[in-house]
């Protein structure tokens, strides 16, 4: 079998047909790196960024990542390796890459089937797959590499897995008898981690299964030495009863020596998932020796902590010979339990008469810890309320464990704290199998992940979902789905018997302060994202942040935080079903201040996106209001929005989007669009056209009939759009009928503006007399109200119908004026549009040098506004021009990074231009089959297009290669 392509378990390694492909400097190797780590995630320029240059990036930052992501693509393209699965993203890159071409997923790939093999009881079968999964490691992660914090959580996790893997693979090989490289193994291994028992214990008994009798006695004396030197301690029981063995005798307990203490109720039998959390809670627990583990679960209601916590306790029975101790706090109860009443209870478990256990709470802790101290002892302290009810819970030597489960954060408590959230989506797929049946499914799996989705993969959900669905067999999962489509009756459907996922949302919110219960309602009145504090005070009705409440939510993991945003702002997100209960309780407030502060949230979105756009990179061909000054909690915004307004929009799109609804829904029409206007330039920019059409055409249908200058903006930038995505006769009656608007409302500026829009479309009709026309007229209206940028549009607009005709004589004074125009005003976005004409120009003069120095210009400025969209479009023509100078390499990854935005974007007579012109590349370098891909995808978007000329030149193409 091969080496995979790509290696980063190891030495940085890309190969292509057996060959090493070099692939540049320290900075691309460091942007491959850090794609490779994340295969086929979205990897954001910030987080590329902060790889390249940690804390201090240049200015050229973003265009210098652009620039090293081509050079990539080339390296690749040019060594032959397949550069489909870099796909280029907005502000971002991912990297698909298939499972069998790179390590690290081959690694994880091989584990699991070794795992597979060895639960099944095949040791043969798992001892050949566990070589085969580490064979594949070369050294430490991307060993040649300049580490990066950012990848800090990834290489550990690797790094876990092979340690992992190599304790595994060293059972099974004790299993199958394969004992002398098993000794060599765990030698090695005891070199690096003394302190291990259980690689001691291993060893011992490979020794003396062998026959090595006298060897495995000295390996336990050594154990002994080594533990009693390094930790002051003797074996642990397991470990001592090998030794015991080996030296031919069995130490008897003193009759003195109480029976274990097992309290510990039954385990859930269904028990399904978790196997991270149940895995690492096992290490963690395993380390109990010469001093006490605790370690504390903490999540939302519904999460399973308590299910986890038994579960993992029962598995780890055994290593605790003294017994289990179980204590339910009552935590979420009206009154939970005393301390003192507690360890009185637990004093008695240990043997402790009633006339001996002491009345002050620090005495009664002082025992319990000197009763543990030289005993090993599981503790379960279920549903904690808080640090204070479990500190005195605590032992303080010895070798017992506590585990601690509890709804809220302990953060002051001295442990371990593992946040348990929702389960991954594989695994609650597994837990409703195993209740619903296995068959029933498969049968039934796409309505199963509805169901999943419909219950936010929350366990107590999923277990609600499977057991409705159990008691009734009539019902198909599908009809459950349907059932869970509707945010409002969410929560009716996920109740049965005595679980109910609203009275556990419930137990947690009857105990918030009335600010942090006022915060959890606001959740409900806002979008299923992640949101900024300042909008959860807006939408409370506060005029001050609401720091302390969310911190409250955030302790009670009834919210969670989810990062910090472009901005440095912490953002905040709630599971969906507790969102839907949010809801519920926001409704039963009064609809009229529920109304007002939903109106106080878009006002607030509409003063910030004002203040944004004034300080945008780009100047946007439309109509925008007048910036104004926020108020209230977004105040603290405005210098940040105003210094990186593109990130603003970025982080808070979906809000922004969300929030028009939100505005049509309780009827306030005219602040929905604003709003949507407002956000027309930065879906522009970025070609979110999605949004872009799916706001401003709600708006515009829920516009009253009489005309007015915000349903005209509308129309016109639904015009735009429609001219970017070739429907050319929509785009055309929305600018022409904007255009009429405007002259009856006496607006020049919006004629002008509506004008270019429709000579842009007779341009690309091929109507060039029309299109000439309506563009001087446009230049008129600009100049009549004194707008140079208008004027700037309407110069290089004029400049396109004449390079359009061939003559670029007649083309150079308009393309002067709109290069002398747009440094005038500053433009730079617009200055790159002129000099994209004029390569185009220079090219006609037979000047292909001057050409593509324009277009590399024209690239700079557009990597450095972080437009996508625009840049797409010059990568497109830098790539023709090399394609028509022979430079096939160069082309091919300009040309292939182009139509995976031009893809993304939706600009489907681009995207069909661009495949057909790769397919004619590939066809010219002897790559049939790639040209053949390539000239289907071309002929498809032509036909989609209804091209029918465009696609019969294709589908002769195609027809050549066969």
């Amino acid at each position: 079998m091969g080496e995979p392509t790509f290696g980063v378990l190891g030495p940085l390694q890309v190969q292509a047909g057996g060959a090493p492909v070099h692939i540049g400097g320290p900075k691309p190797r460091a942007v491959l790196a850090t794609l490779l780590l994340q295969p086929g995630a979205f990897v954001s320029l910030d987080q590329l960024t902060e790889v390249l240059w940690p804390g201090a990036a240049p200015r050229s930052a973003v265009a210098n990542v652009r620039t090293y992501v081509r050079a990539l693509r080339q390296a690749l393209s040019t060594a032959g390796a397949d550069t489909e699965g870099l796909r280029t993203q907005s502000s971002g890159y991912a990297f698909d890459v298939a499972p069998g071409d790179i390590d690290l997923l081959l690694f994880e790939q091989r584990l699991d089937a070794a795992r597979l093999a060895r639960d099944r009881g095949d040791d043969t079968a798992a001892l050949r797959g566990y070589e085969s999964a580490l064979g594949l490691w070369r050294g430490g992660v991307l060993a040649d590499v300049p580490a990066s914090v950012l990848w800090q959580p990834t290489v550990t996790r690797l790094e876990q897995a092979r340690s992992a893997a190599v304790d595994e693979c060293l059972e099974v090989r004790l299993r199958t008898g394969d004992y002398p490289q098993l000794v060599a193994e765990l030698r090695a291994r005891l070199t690096e981690d003394p302190l291990r028992e259980d690689l001691w214990q291993m060893l011992v008994r490979a020794l003396h299964s062998s026959g090595r009798t006298r060897e495995a006695r000295s390996a336990y004396a050594e154990a002994e030495r080594v533990l009693a030197a390094e930790l002051g301690i003797e074996p642990g029981p397991s470990l001592r009863g090998t030794g015991e063995e080996v030296n031919g005798y069995v130490r008897r307990r003193r009759a003195t020596t109480p029976a274990p203490v097992c309290q510990l109720p039954m385990d859930v039998p269904d028990f399904t998932g978790r196997a991270d959390e149940v895995d690492a809670l096992r290490r963690l627990l395993s380390t109990a020796g010469q001093q006490p583990v605790v370690a504390v679960l903490s999540g939302p209601p519904g999460s399973g902590k308590s299910t986890l916590a038994l579960h993992v306790a029962h598995r780890m029975s055994d290593s605790f010979p003294d017994g289990q101790l179980y204590v339910h706090l009552g935590g979420m109860s009206d009154q939970p339990r005393e301390p003192s009443d507690v360890l009185s209870e637990l004093l008695r478990d240990l043997g402790v008469i009633d006339s001996a256990i002491p009345a002050e709470l620090s005495e009664q802790a002082a025992l319990f810890r000197s009763r543990l101290a030289q005993r090993r002892f599981l503790v379960l302290l279920d549903d904690a309320a808080g640090s204070a009810q479990v500190r005195s819970l605590l032992p303080g030597t010895g070798g017992s464990a506590v585990l601690v489960s509890s709804r809220r954060r302990m953060p002051a408590l001295p442990a371990h704290h593992l946040r348990i959230g929702v389960m991954r989506r594989d695994e609650a797929r597994a837990l409703l199998g195993t209740i619903i049946g296995p068959a029933r499914l498969r049968v039934e799996e796409a309505d199963a992940d509805r169901v999943l989705a419909g219950c936010g993969s929350l366990p107590l959900a999923v277990r609600i979902a499977g057991a409705r669905l159990t008691n009734r067999p009539g019902w198909t999962v599908g009809t459950l789905a349907d059932f869970l489509q509707s945010e409002r009756g969410r929560l009716d459907q996920l109740q049965t018997g005595e679980m109910e996922v609203r009275a556990s949302a419930e137990l947690s919110y009857r105990h918030l302060s009335e600010g942090a219960a006022t915060a959890f309602r606001a959740f409900g009145q806002l979008p299923d994202e992640a949101v900024a504090g300042w909008l959860i005070a807006v939408a409370t009705g506060s005029t001050t942040e609401a720091a302390e409440e969310l911190e409250t939510l955030v302790d009670e993991h009834l919210v969670e935080v989810v990062g910090t945003d472009r901005l440095g702002t912490p953002r905040f997100r709630m599971h969906d079903l507790l969102r839907c209960y949010a809801r519920e309780l926001a409704d039963t407030d009064r609809s009229d201040v529920g109304r007002q502060h939903r109106l106080r949230v878009v006002d607030s979105l509409v003063t910030l996106a004002r203040a944004a756009n004034a300080a945008m990179p780009t100047r946007f061909l439309g109509l925008l209001g007048e910036p104004g000054t926020p108020s209230g909690p977004a105040a603290a915004l405005e210098t940040a929005v105003r210094a990186q307004p593109v990130e603003w929009f970025e982080t808070e799109r979906r809000t922004l989007v969300a929030s028009v609804e939100s505005a049509l829904r309780d009827g306030h029409v005219t602040r929905a669009a604003e709003l949507a206007i407002e956000l027309a330039s930065f879906f522009d920019m970025r070609g979110y056209y999605g949004d872009w059409l799916r706001t401003h055409q709600l708006v515009y249908e829920a516009m009253p009939d009489t005309p007015d200058v915000r349903a005209a903006t509308l129309l016109r930038n639904l015009g735009q759009l429609h001219l970017y995505q070739d429907r050319y006769a929509e785009a055309l009656a929305a600018f022409d009928t904007a255009h009429t608007v405007f002259v009856q409302l006496g607006h020049p500026l919006g004629a002008a503006l509506a004008a270019v829009g429709a000579g842009s479309v007779h341009r690309q009709l091929g109507d060039l007399e029309a299109a000439l026309g309506t563009f001087e007229a446009a230049l008129h209206g600009f100049g009549s109200v004194g707008d140079r940028h208008g004027e700037a549009v309407a110069y290089n607009a004029v400049a396109s119908v004449w390079l359009e005709r061939g003559d670029s004589a007649a083309a150079a004074p308009w393309l002067d004026g709109a290069l002398a125009l747009s440094r005038e005003v500053g433009d730079l976005h617009r200055e790159a549009q002129v000099r994209r004409r004029l390569a185009v120009s220079y090219e006609l003069r037979g000047e292909p040098r001057a050409a593509r120095a324009e277009l590399e210009r024209a690239l700079g400025i557009f990597d450095e506004l972080a437009d996508a969209h625009c840049a797409a479009y010059v990568q497109q023509s830098v790539g023709e021009l090399c394609l028509r100078q022979g430079d096939a390499g160069q082309a091919s990854a300009l040309l292939v990074d182009a139509l995976a935005v031009q893809r993304q974007l939706g600009d489907r007579r681009a995207e069909a231009r661009v495949a057909c012109l790769l397919g004619e590349l590939h066809h010219s370098r002897g790559r049939e089959q790639s040209a053949r891909h390539y000239f289907h995808h071309s002929l498809s978007a032509w036909r989609r297009l209804e091209a029918g000329d465009q696609a019969e030149l294709v589908d002769a193409k195609l027809r050549s290669l066969t």
